[in-house]
C-alpha cells in the first residue's frame, strides 16, 4: 500500500504562495492542478480545502499557507513543514512548529503511528533562532482594508453628534453604516479567527447597533471585527485612495491642524498629477473638479461632503497615476544547485520556546471547538469522558502534573477553560432565559441582569456570589436593592449553577 505524505508550505505571502503552486502545477501537469493547493483566509473555498486537506486518500496533500495554518488548524497527518519564508517572530515560529506536533495514530497503516515529523527550513529560521532566542516580534500594521474599515466607524459615530443632523449627513451615515454591515455579514463563520469573534458579529451584524455608538462599541468594531472583514474591490489604488480621503474627513472633525495640511497637501499633489493626463478621457470628465480642488477659494468652503464627493469621483482615476515601478515584483528564472544539505542539531533544554501556562493558553485558544471545550463554551456539563482528555491534554500533551499544580495549583481543568475560553453570549443568555423573557422586570432590573451576563461573557463565570455586591454590579443600584428574595435566590443558583456545569460530571 502507498501512504501519501502530508506537506505543509508557509509561503512569505499570498502571491508567493499562489506562485509556489503554479509552478508546481507547471511541473506535475499529471496531477492535474489538485494535488497542491493555495489556502489564505481571503480565498472563497478556504475551509473546504482545509476539510479536504485533513483527509489522508484525499486531495490536496501539499497545502501551501502565509498565515491560516500556523494557529486554530489542526491537521495530525502532517509529517513534512516546508519553511519556505523568514520568520523573527518566536510565538509564530513556535506556533508553526506545532502544526507538526499532533499525534497521528496508525498513519502508516495498523500500529504504524506518527512518531515524528520533518522540518525543511530553507531561509535559516532555526539557525536565526538559536542566536536569538526571543526573536523579533514585529510591530501590528493595519492591512488596508482593516484601516479603511476602522474608519468608516469613526466618521459613523463623528457623524451622529448635533453638528451633523442635516439630511445630507445623515445620508452618508445611513451609506457608511450599510457597508460597514455588509462587511460584517459577509464573513465566513465556518473560519476559526471569525468564530472566535461570533459575539461581536451577532452583536454588529444589525443596523440598529448603530443608532447610536459608544466609544466602547467603536473599540469593539475596530479591535475584534476590523482585522477581520474584507473588501471585493481589487483596486489597491482606489482602496488606498478611499482610506486618504476618509482620513482627511476625520483630521478636519477632530480638528487635527498639522494632519489636515499634510492631507490637503497630498491632495493636490494628487490633482496636479491628474491634471497631467487628460487625454485619458476619465480624467477628462473630471478636470473641472480636479482643478477646482487646486484653488483657495475651494479650501475656505471645503467641508465632508466635499471630501465625500471627491472620494466618489476621483477614486477610480488613481490606477492612472503610475508609479516607478520600484514596488514591483521581480520573477526570475534560476536553476537551483543545492551545494550542501545539513540536517538540524536537535534542540536542547534550554531553547523552550513557550512556558507551560503560554502552552495551555495557545492550545485552548486554538481548539475552541474540541469536545470538552466547545461544551465548557457553551455552559454544557462534561462527561467522565471529557474530563479524561482534558487531563491528558494538561498533564500528558503539554506538560506534567506536576508543571500544572505548579502553574494553576487546584484550579478544576474546566475553570481554567472557563477563564480562557470565556462563555458565548447566547449560552449565557440562554442560562438567564427566564428573567430575559420576564415582562414584570423593569428596566433597572433589565440592565443588572444584562450586566451579570456580559460578565460571565468576558470571564467565563463568577466565582463567588458575593461578588454580584461589588463593583461593577453594586451601581446605580445593588441586587438586594432591585430584586426581591426569591429572585436574588434565582439569580444566585444560575450563577452558582454556570460554575458547577464547568466542574461536575454527567453520564
Amino acid at each position: 500500500m502507498i501512504f501519501l505524505i502530508t506537506r505543509l508550505i508557509f509561503a512569505q505571502n499570498k502571491r508567493h504562495a499562489e506562485y509556489i503552486v503554479e509552478r508546481f502545477n507547471k511541473l506535475y501537469p499529471q496531477y492535474k492542478g489538485s494535488f497542491a493547493k493555495r489556502v489564505v483566509c481571503d480565498d472563497a473555498y478556504a475551509q473546504t480545502i482545509i476539510q479536504d486537506f485533513k483527509v489522508p486518500d484525499k486531495e490536496p496533500h501539499i497545502a501551501v499557507s502565509v498565515d491560516m495554518l500556523e494557529t486554530g488548524i489542526d491537521v495530525p497527518e502532517v509529517v513534512n513543514l516546508v519553511f519556505f519564508k523568514y520568520v523573527r517572530s518566536k510565538t509564530k515560529f513556535w506556533q508553526m512548529i506545532g502544526r507538526g506536533t499532533r499525534l497521528c495514530p496508525n498513519l502508516f497503516g495498523e500500529g504504524q503511528h506518527k512518531t515524528h515529523f520533518l522540518i525543511f527550513d530553507y531561509l535559516g529560521n532555526f539557525e536565526f533562532f538559536r542566536v536569538n532566542k526571543d526573536g523579533i516580534e514585529p510591530s501590528v500594521t493595519q492591512s488596508l482594508t482593516e484601516a479603511i474599515f476602522s474608519k468608516r466607524v469613526r466618521l459613523i459615530q463623528a457623524l451622529q453628534e448635533a453638528a451633523y443632523m442635516d439630511e445630507p449627513y445623515q445620508k452618508m451615515r445611513t451609506e457608511l453604516i450599510d457597508t460597514v454591515v455588509g462587511q460584517i455579514n459577509a464573513l465566513n463563520t465556518e473560519l476559526i479567527a471569525v468564530k472566535l469573534k461570533l459575539q461581536y458579529i451577532l452583536k454588529f451584524k444589525d443596523k440598529s447597533s448603530f443608532v447610536y455608538l459608544s466609544s466602547s462599541d467603536v473599540h469593539d468594531l475596530n479591535t475584534n471585527l476590523a482585522p477581520l472583514v474584507y473588501m471585493e474591490e481589487t483596486d489597491e489604488q482606489a482602496k488606498s485612495f478611499d482610506n486618504f480621503m476618509y482620513g482627511l474627513m476625520l483630521a478636519q472633525i477632530e480638528a487635527k491642524k498639522a494632519q489636515f495640511k499634510r492631507s490637503k497637501s497630498q491632495l493636490e499633489k494628487t490633482c496636479l498629477e491628474l491634471s497631467k493626463r487628460t487625454t485619458i478621457p476619465q480624467v477628462r470628465d473630471k478636470i473641472a473638479l480636479i482643478n477646482d480642488i487646486g484653488t483657495d477659494e475651494f479650501w475656505e468652503s471645503a467641508g465632508i461632503l466635499d471630501f465625500e464627493r471627491i472620494r466618489l469621483e476621483l477614486r477610480d482615476l488613481m490606477k492612472f497615476i503610475v508609479d516607478d515601478g520600484s514596488s514591483r515584483t521581480i520573477y526570475t528564472n534560476l536553476t537551483d544547485e543545492v551545494l550542501t544539505v545539513k540536517e538540524g542539531d536537535e534542540l536542547g533544554p534550554a531553547y523552550d520556546f513557550e512556558d507551560y501556562r503560554q502552552k495551555v493558553n495557545r492550545y485552548i485558544e486554538n481548539n475552541r471547538d474540541q469536545v470538552a471545550i466547545y461544551k465548557l463554551r457553551h455552559n454544557i456539563p462534561l462527561t467522565a469522558m471529557d474530563y479524561q482528555t482534558l487531563e491528558h491534554i494538561f498533564t500528558g500533551e503539554l506538560g506534567t502534573k506536576e508543571d500544572y499544580q505548579r502553574e494553576f495549583q487546584d484550579t478544576p481543568f474546566g475553570l481554567l477553560v472557563r477563564k480562557i475560553v470565556k462563555m458565548e453570549y447566547e449560552a449565557a443568555c440562554a442560562a438567564f432565559s427566564e428573567f430575559i423573557n420576564d415582562q414584570s422586570l423593569n428596566q433597572a432590573q433589565i440592565v443588572f441582569v444584562k450586566k451579570v451576563i456580559d460578565y460571565i461573557v468576558q470571564n467565563g463565570y463568577i466565582d463567588n456570589p458575593a461578588d454580584l455586591m461589588r463593583p461593577p454590579f453594586d451601581k446605580p443600584q445593588s441586587l438586594i436593592k432591585l430584586f426581591d428574595s426569591s429572585k436574588q435566590k434565582k439569580i444566585i443558583e444560575t450563577i452558582n449553577k454556570i460554575k458547577e456545569n464547568a466542574i461536575r460530571i454527567v453520564g
